[in-house]
């Protein structure tokens, strides 16, 4: 299933799903089935992708960049060549959004470190 789709299926079952941070809260949990929420953590990261994306206002073709966002900010491109750095950055700078920000800042940063 997609993030809209449980998140949905939440709703049908008289639930609310709101990001906490890095957590995925269901409102309210004791109504919550086992198996429903079993299903909620395996797609805990999509789901609170997509609750931003739309808290945000973000196109469709913007939201995966949050993914790289938080990516760049883990280190997962600390290893990777000058070209790639710079084809994440030119996305990058496509989307006005914080968290893409912070991102392009650990790029230039990494960046100025490996001349």
């Amino acid at each position: 299933m997609t993030a809209i789709e449980l998140c949905n299926e939440a709703a049908r079952r008289g639930l609310r799903l709101e990001p906490a941070g890095d957590k995925l809260a269901v409102i309210p949990a004791k109504r919550c089935p086992p198996e429903f929420a079993d299903v909620l953590r395996q797609h805990k990261q999509e789901i609170l992708d997509w609750l931003e994306n739309c808290a945000s206002r973000l196109r469709p073709d913007e939201m995966p960049w949050l993914h790289v966002a938080r990516q760049v900010l883990a280190g997962e491109f600390d290893g990777g060549d000058s070209s790639t750095r710079e084809s994440v950055t030119i996305g990058l700078r496509s989307v006005a959004h914080p968290l893409c920000q912070c991102a392009l800042e650990r790029l230039k940063t990494l960046g100025k470190r490996n001349r």
